[in-house]
């Protein structure tokens, strides 16, 4: 039996087309970010490559295509997994549920490779918002570690800095944490008017 969902006031339910239409934009965001990041150490002299050597100005070193390489894989994995973790149940206008446990697993796949990977930047923003508007400290606590983890990753393992650049971190703790604030704002809201509308 398919489960009715009431259409007199807003629902944290998300339709197909809006899915499909933030799997776009995650998309086409990370794909432009990804080609302009990477054009952009292939052609400019004297950068560093992320993997710690010295590249040469050229699109056809070895370290800018391992690069694109990883960076491509896991930006296909973090648009892979977007629409699992945007997957809303009807029920989640009661106070006592907050949605499907997958969501939440295929939320944090993401999330643990958005700031290493250029390509899942979008798609780690989108799934951030998607679970702070949730308003569970049980899928919020967890999102900002595996947050942390993407970026203190990214710091040990592609950074051209020795050691973890803590300035670094902060920013980018910074930036999840905004990101936490806009999709508890926006759960919010949506319960407020789920309630008003129904009496």
């Amino acid at each position: 039996m398919t489960e009715q969902v009431s259409t007199n006031g807003p629902s944290p339910l998300r339709s197909r087309t809006r899915t499909l239409t933030l799997w776009w934009i995650a998309a086409a965001g990370g794909l432009t970010l990804s080609v302009v990041f990477h054009m952009t150490q292939a052609f400019t002299p004297g950068t560093v490559s992320m993997l710690g050597g010295p590249e040469i100005s050229s699109v056809y070193d070895q370290p800018s295509i391992v690069m694109f390489s990883v960076d491509l894989c896991l930006g296909v994995l973090a648009l892979a997994l977007l629409p699992a973790a945007l997957t809303h149940d009807p029920m989640e206008v009661e106070e006592s549920y907050v949605g499907p446990p997958s969501a939440l697993v295929a939320g944090l796949v993401v999330l643990t490779v958005w700031m290493v990977s250029v390509m899942a930047a979008p798609a780690g923003a989108i799934v951030l918002i998607s679970i702070s508007s949730r308003l569970s400290a049980n899928w919020t606590v967890p999102a900002v570690f595996a947050s942390l983890l993407s970026i203190v990753v990214y710091e040990l393992t592609m950074s051209t800095d020795l050691g973890i650049d803590w300035v670094v971190i902060a920013m980018a703790m910074g930036v999840t944490l905004a990101l936490v604030g806009v999709g508890a704002l926006r759960g919010t809201l949506i319960r407020r008017q789920a309630r008003a509308a129904g009496g």
